[in-house]
């Protein structure tokens, strides 16, 4: 099959790298990959394994950006693609335009992915409105049916985002050059439990929890160290200042290392003991949760947020009530006292591919 993957930029987000892992899987599937985008920094590896990428600035939320309705419909009848697959909200406005626009016996199949909570607009409205739908979770998929059931034709159909498993693959040994230039670098790590919260220095991120639970865990078992890795997102910095001074204030200053952004995120997640995952109702994504879970990592994360149904799947007993801080401080020490078995399956980004082109040939059989 020929697959158009049209999303707003391939700079390193989620979205982005989802793409990316996507492509790749359907290039080594003998499918031919095209994506369309405003470009960003992973165009070298999508081109470089084999897809092809299209330069379109189809991202900017503006009216404006609907005189690219009639060059994309162009476009997309010169590509003859068997299907359009969408994960982007202004690029799904002008898509399914440019679409609509097109003879329906000559047009590709449609599909639209959600992975946010999306009240009506005008603009969310055309994420619904693929001949399929694709959620990113069952909490995405019941919102879509709560908020924007006119525009499903069908309803959504669940298919989790995938962890790249070789990239993250946990029977692959931790180089010992790396441990050893980290504790070079941080001679204070060796020998301890390393207790780690991977995400953007944010409110909605929990990192002011986390070092609460880091306190409460330090008084009851000395042998344990807090890595917070992120960077405080534009217009967040007071933010990351004030987490420094929460961490003086609770007596961490030997206790916790800011290492900021990280490319080695493999290997952190498979030295530490626990990973957390703290974010706020609204986050949908779990991507975290699901890196940590595939190197063997146990998760510690919210039973309404954005990892539950994963952790429900593969290590349910990581999930704790929102705001409890004692039954989070309980859980890290259970789970540092007593390692518990992970079953981590069903959420590789071979079973979304898998997944995904059943949908498709579904779709495509459907006339």
């Amino acid at each position: 099959m020929r697959i158009v993957q049209i999303l707003s930029d391939l700079e390193s987000g989620v979205a982005a790298k989802a793409a990316l892992d996507f492509a790749h899987e359907l290039v080594r599937l003998g499918h031919e990959s095209i994506v369309i985008s405003s470009g960003g920094e992973l165009v070298s590896r999508l081109t470089l394994r084999g897809s092809r990428h299209i330069q379109m600035p189809l991202h900017k939320e503006s009216l404006w950006s609907l005189r690219h309705v009639g060059r994309l419909r162009r476009l997309l009848a010169e590509l003859q693609a068997d299907v359009v697959h969408v994960s982007s909200r202004m690029p799904a406005r002008i898509t399914l335009r440019a679409w609509r626009g097109m003879p329906e016996d000559r047009r590709p199949r449609l599909v639209t992915a959600v992975d946010g909570i999306h009240s009506r607009s005008i603009f969310n409205a055309a994420m619904a409105s693929g001949e399929r739908v694709v959620a990113t979770s069952q909490r995405v998929a019941d919102c879509l049916q709560e908020n924007l059931r006119k525009e499903l034709r069908v309803p959504p159909r669940v298919i989790y985002r995938g962890v790249n498993t070789r990239e993250f693959d946990r029977d692959a040994p931790i180089s010992g050059q790396w441990q050893l230039r980290l504790l070079n670098s941080y001679p204070q790590l060796e020998g301890k439990h390393w207790l780690l919260i991977p995400a953007s220095l944010s409110p909605e991120n929990g990192q002011h929890t986390f070092l609460q639970i880091l306190a409460a865990v330090a008084r009851r078992q000395e042998d344990v160290f807090g890595l917070v890795v992120g960077s405080a997102e534009p217009g967040r910095e007071k933010y990351a200042r004030a987490l420094e001074r929460q961490a003086l204030e609770l007596g961490l200053s030997d206790k916790v290392l800011f290492l900021g952004e990280r490319r080695d995120m493999r290997e952190l997640y498979a030295s530490a003991q626990i990973t957390y995952h703290l974010s706020g109702r609204a986050d949908t994504c779990g991507m975290i949760a699901t890196e940590a879970l595939a190197m063997n990592c146990p998760v510690i994360a919210y039973g309404d947020g954005g990892s539950a149904e994963i952790l429900q799947r593969c290590f349910p007993q990581g999930l704790v009530e929102r705001d409890n801080l004692d039954a989070l401080v309980e859980t890290s020490l259970k789970l540092l006292e007593c390692p518990q078995t992970i079953h981590f399956s069903g959420f590789s980004h071979e079973d979304t591919a898998a997944q995904t082109l059943a949908l498709y040939r579904e779709l495509c059989g459907s006339g």
